[in-house]
């Protein structure tokens, strides 16, 4: 039996180890990110990376699914779609690392469901559910299929965010001082996809 204090070393290893992942894979995406430079960061073997995490694929997806969890407890998807999107814009804007790494899988897995760890489906399910609860409920536009609904709050949550640099850039202003405004947008938006069709 493994004695406790090996188990913890072990364990703030696992936790260094993902923390220098994200990093890796928020900055490098998938294809660039190396296991060398997280094992060097992290202060871990890439063997032990290798035996507890699989390829490099495979480190990628705990990753996101670390990520996808850490979104579900922060932002909680709830009935209130409008104040859903919000929250999530919110979180997003302070936590860019989140959003990079969501853009890489994007670009990464597209076209390529298999790779995708059932555990990180579940969580999508769930949001589908509670949009399908909501459009019953009366709370949302029952018109909307609701994985689009999702899909079309997800993106307009992320839209100031993701625009352009040479939009910002028109505007004459960094993205960090239309932070209000960028809000407020994200609001009117969702509301206008949520509200039920008079």
């Amino acid at each position: 039996m493994t004695p406790p204090a090996t188990q913890a070393r072990g364990l703030e290893t696992r936790r260094r180890v993902l923390d220098a992942a994200m990093a890796e894979f928020a900055r490098h995406g998938v294809d660039g990110a190396r296991i060398n430079r997280i094992a060097e960061q992290a202060r871990a073997s890439k063997e032990r990376i290798y035996a507890w995490f699989g390829d490099k694929d495979a480190l990628f997806d705990t990753v996101m699914e670390v990520g996808l969890e850490e979104l579900s407890r922060v932002v909680p998807i709830t009935s209130d779609l409008v104040d859903y999107a919000v929250r999530l814009h919110d979180t997003l804007a302070a936590r860019p690392d989140l959003q990079r790494i969501a853009a890489w899988a994007w670009l990464h897995e597209r076209g390529h469901a298999e790779r995708v760890s059932e555990k990180r489906v579940a969580g999508y399910r769930h949001k589908i559910e509670v949009v399908r609860d909501a459009q019953r409920a009366g709370l949302a536009d029952p018109d909307w299929p609701p994985h689009h609904l999702l899909a079309a709050l997800i993106a307009v949550a992320t839209s100031w965010l993701t625009a352009p640099v040479e939009l910002h850039r028109a505007l004459g202003a960094p993205p960090a001082q239309s932070g209000d405004t960028a809000r407020a947008q994200v609001r009117r938006a969702a509301e206008r996809l949520v509200r039920p069709a008079a």
